[in-house]
Order: structure tokens, then C-alpha cells, then sequence
């Protein structure tokens, strides 16, 4: 009795698992590559976000300084929030004679910056 009954067809569970193999490893780059990048754009928000929220305590920090003293123009130079994160905002003041503006840029260790301006009427 013959084990292989037919010789023609001898490798052909071979070619099969090349073909498959062939279909499969594009797809499985383009997976991985999607993944990759949506981690990235997923960090990238969270940089910005934490910028922009850096920012926002800037202009707190500098409006709690004005109500303490309304004369207070000195604004903050790369001022660390949270201290040993390293993110940092910068203040400036700028008075028009009724309003003050204040613009708070926050940047992140990472370099991400995101500014807000913030006008306060009565001081």
C-alpha cells in the first residue's frame, strides 16, 4: 500500500502555508503601524492638554497675586508647576489703563507649549 497516493500533489500544503503567510504579514504590519501611530497621537494629546492645563494655573497663580496686591506687574518667568515635573509657565501683564490682560503660556518637560489670555476688569 502506498503512503502518498498522490505523487502530484506532494507540497502543495506547503504553498498553501506561503500564501497565507504572504496575505497575513502586510496585514499584520499595517496593524502594528496603526497602532504605533495612534499611540503617538494619544501622547501628543496628552502633552498638549497638560500645556494648555499648565497655562491655566498660570493665569490662576498670577490672579491670586493681584488680589493680594493690585499693583503687582512682575508676571512669572518659566515658573516649574508642578515643582519637579518639569513644566513651567510664563506670565506677562500687559494694562491698557482699565483692563489687564494677562497671557499665561504653559510648556511641558516634553516642549509642548499652549497659551491663554485672560482680561480682568477692576483692579
Amino acid at each position: 500500500m502506498n503512503r502518498f497516493p498522490h505523487p502530484r500533489r506532494r507540497g502543495s500544503t506547503l504553498l498553501l502555508v506561503l500564501f497565507l503567510m504572504a496575505i497575513t504579514a502586510p496585514l499584520l504590519c499595517m496593524m502594528l503601524d496603526t497602532h504605533t501611530t495612534h499611540v503617538r497621537c494619544v501622547h501628543n494629546d496628552i502633552e498638549i492638554r497638560t500645556a494648555l492645563y499648565v497655562a491655566q494655573a498660570g493665569v490662576e497663580d498670577a490672579m491670586s497675586e493681584l488680589l493680594a496686591d493690585s499693583k503687582w506687574k512682575a508676571g512669572f518667568t518659566n515658573k516649574e508647576f508642578p515643582v519637579g515635573l518639569g513644566h513651567t509657565y510664563t506670565v506677562t501683564l500687559a494694562n491698557d489703563g482699565k483692563d489687564i490682560r494677562l497671557t499665561s503660556t504653559g510648556r511641558t518637560a516634553a516642549g509642548f507649549t499652549k497659551s491663554v489670555t485672560a482680561t480682568l476688569s477692576g483692579f
